[in-house]
């Protein structure tokens, strides 16, 4: 198993199940989304994904009852192959997220370089020039915790869901 070290993941399931059988299970473990959800106790919601489904298609994403900005946006295709259906899913961070990780981090990157530039011409230490650094390791690792820890619980649902095996990660 290849470990993705990255806040993204492409999987593949294999099932015997039929491309029926698939939408209909996944129809029972998702809702339509709505655009403002508040979940105080996870009894209130029936069910633990919300999203879109459509004949060999699906847009998805957990319902959580915390906040979450690195919850995985999951879109998958349903395919027929000679020796049973595969799942092709693929899960992903908001646009949004990305966008403004991309900023944030093309920023503090810009300040570190300028931090580190300054202390190489005036032959100076300065540990304050690592500070940039150190929020870069620390803003990657809070986005790819955040999203793997999401993530893994997705994989085992849709693993279950499709009383499936991973073949592909």
């Amino acid at each position: 198993m290849k470990m993705n070290f990255l806040p993204f993941e492409n999987i593949t399931y294999k099932t015997s199940l039929k491309e029926d059988e698939i939408i209909k299970r996944l129809s029972d473990c998702v809702e339509t989304e709505k655009r403002f959800r508040i979940v105080v106790f996870r009894g209130e919601t029936i069910k633990p994904y919300e999203g879109k489904i459509n004949s060999q298609a699906f847009n998805i994403k957990r319902i959580i009852n915390y906040r979450n900005s690195f919850l995985p946006r999951i879109t998958g295709n349903i395919e027929s192959d000679f020796d049973g259906i595969k799942i092709y899913v693929k899960m992903r961070l908001h646009v949004f997220v990305v966008v403004f990780l991309s900023v944030w981090c093309g920023i503090i990157g810009i300040g570190s370089i300028a931090f580190l530039w300054h202390a190489y011409h005036n032959s100076e230490v300065n540990f304050a020039a690592l500070i940039p650094f150190g929020m870069l390791i620390f803003v990657y690792g809070l986005t790819t915790g955040g999203f793997k820890y999401e993530s893994n619980k997705s994989k085992r649902d849709l693993q279950e869901i499709f009383q499936a095996e991973i073949i592909k990660e």
